[in-house]
């Protein structure tokens, strides 16, 4: 669990300081007004007289030294004491259900004790009083850990510790997760609500399966298998970490579900998620006339006749209610959030098929993803016009072509490319124009697009400390904005030749700075557009079958 640098210290360093104030006598110090916010302002007007009088709360936030000494906090330290206990302490986490990180991580991935131990009441003891006494009288936080911190900031999942399948910042842009069981260990799953498995690319969750590439299809009936999952729009975050937890922990321990689908998590975002052909939908949300109250309390150890050492924490108390859908269905429940949003809403259909819908998604899946039949198709497998286009330069599936294997030998060839002599229609020199074809892309519009260099190119190298860049690297796996960034003015990209030519209808959108996702990332022509891009040296997305040309002078 993340905590604030002041639990920390009482935690590891045992900090001590002399009792010298009523204030805060083992107990409440603090309980704000229903509805209130977690800030330092609500907490020091909601302080108890005793600890409001000459502020008295202050001698219970102490800095200590390496030799224990402590010293009284400035109001600046404590300020931040209580905001990290606001976002950390105050709402209940799931290692405070579940006891460990390592037990959640597990679980999330399908194993761990909790889906295979050998004593379900003891196994799941912890989880199993927080159900009973506990799971609708707080509010809960998204999964997230200090034992992540450090490996997502450098990896570049962000500064955060969510988990690699559940992480909000990288991941989730459909702001929507599942969870799929595949037994019940003491309850059969509901009638009519089990699913057909269609297919899971298992590059979608590497740390679940331990497998950087490849696919598993469920072609024909397999073992019954119950997915259900929620669904939220921008703003409604509050309670995403209360629906996490009825959907997989209170559903393990309830009724029994367990064990994920091969190969794939059982709990996720459902970009990281087999695609199915349904999925139940449920929400949370707070009873009526219930708000959140956010209480802070002191604890001494009186273990020293002669010190006391105190420990502030921070809780929180409100009614939830745990509910189905108002839709029938997960998907239904996702495109009534995006009513009028049609492009945002057909992204749910590549993981949530449909009744009957498998047969057509592995042969679609399977054809376009992995075998790809070449066809007439007015915007796929088209023959690119070699008078007026460079020979393919880099490409993967049916448009395969490898880059030399000298890193500067590659680059060069492809910069004397884009210095060929390219001009404006005023005679103005310009790069030549970089072109994308797609022939495996779900977007029409990304499966030609255009990329027309506007500033000067950077130093060619692969020492980006220094200042290099290995260009055609950028398109191919490293889609940075290192002297690569739309909003600078360094680029422009266009969904027609003439467009480019032009400098009519440009994009609008773009985003950078994945690990090992190139071209285009989710740059869009008019928002982000999903998992279009491509990669030699991972899988996951939509342009498995691709190449890269180069406009002729």
């Amino acid at each position: 669990m993340k905590i604030s640098s002041y639990a920390l210290t009482i935690a590891l360093i045992t900090h001590k300081s002399t009792y010298a104030t009523a204030c805060g006598v083992n107990g409440i110090i603090s309980t704000l007004t229903a509805g209130d916010t977690c800030t330092f302002d609500n907490f020091k007007d909601s302080l108890t007289a005793e600890c409001s009088i000459g502020n008295a709360y202050e001698t219970l936030f102490v800095n200590v030294d390496a030799a224990g000494a402590t010293t009284q906090m400035t109001e600046v330290e404590i300020q931040a004491e209580v905001e990290a206990l606001c976002e950390y302490d105050a709402p209940t986490q799931f290692v405070e259900i579940s006891g460990t990180y390592q037990k959640d991580r597990r679980y999330f991935a399908g194993s761990g004790v909790a889906v295979d131990g050998n004593d379900w009441e003891v196994d799941l003891s912890n989880e199993k009083r927080f159900s009973e006494n506990a799971c609708d009288e707080t509010m809960i936080n998204w999964p997230e850990y200090a034992a992540r911190l450090q490996y997502n900031t450098d990896n570049e999942h962000g500064t955060n510790g969510y988990p690699t399948n559940m992480n909000l910042n990288t991941s989730c842009a459909l702001k929507t997760a599942m969870c799929c069981f595949t037994d019940s260990a003491m309850d059969a799953f509901p009638d009519g609500k089990t699913t057909d498995v269609c297919r899971h690319d298992l590059a979608d969750s590497p740390q679940s399966n331990h497998i950087a590439n490849g696919w598993s299809v469920f072609p024909g009936s397999e073992a019954k298998t119950y997915c259900t999952g929620f669904t939220w729009k921008e703003g409604d975050e509050e309670l995403l970490g209360n629906m996490m937890y009825d959907i997989s922990y209170h559903n393990t321990v309830t009724k029994g579900y367990r064990a994920g689908i091969p190969g794939a998590p059982m709990c996720g975002c459902i970009e990281h998620m087999p695609t199915v052909e349904k999925a139940s939908c449920r929400t949370a949300s707070k009873a009526d006339g219930s708000d959140i109250v956010y209480s802070f309390s002191v604890d001494y150890d009186e273990d020293d006749v002669d010190k006391v050492y105190p420990l502030v924490s921070a809780s929180n108390a409100v009614d939830i209610v745990y509910e189905d859908c108002e839709e029938t269905d997960l998907a239904t429940q996702f495109k009534a959030n995006h009513v009028g949003d049609n492009a945002t809403r057909a992204l749910m259909d590549d993981h949530l098929v449909g009744d009957g819908g498998c047969s057509q998604d592995l042969e679609d899946y399977l054809n376009d993803e992995q075998f790809l039949h070449e066809g007439t198709n007015p915007t796929k497998y088209f023959i690119v016009d070699s008078e007026k286009w460079s020979d393919l330069v880099v490409g993967k599936g049916t448009r395969f072509q490898p880059p030399a294997i000298e890193p500067a030998k590659a680059d060069g060839d492809f910069r004397d490319l884009l210095n060929a002599g390219c001009e404006e229609e005023n005679g103005d020199a310009r790069y030549c124009i970089i072109r994308r074809v797609c022939d495996s892309c779900s977007a029409v519009s990304h499966r030609d697009i255009y990329y027309k260099r506007l500033t000067e190119l950077p130093k060619s190298g692969t020492n980006t400390t220094a200042g290099e860049v290995y260009f055609l690297n950028l398109l191919m796996n490293q889609w940075v904005s290192q002297d690569n960034n739309m909003d600078d003015g360094d680029f422009q990209l266009f969904s027609t030749y003439d467009d480019a030519l032009n400098g009519t209808n440009a994009w609008t959108y773009c985003n950078y700075n994945h690990i090992n996702v190139g071209f285009p990332y989710y740059c869009g022509p008019k928002g982000a557009v999903y998992h279009e891009w491509n990669s030699y040296v991972r899988g996951g997305g939509y342009a498995g079958h691709h190449g890269f040309y180069v406009e002729l002078p």
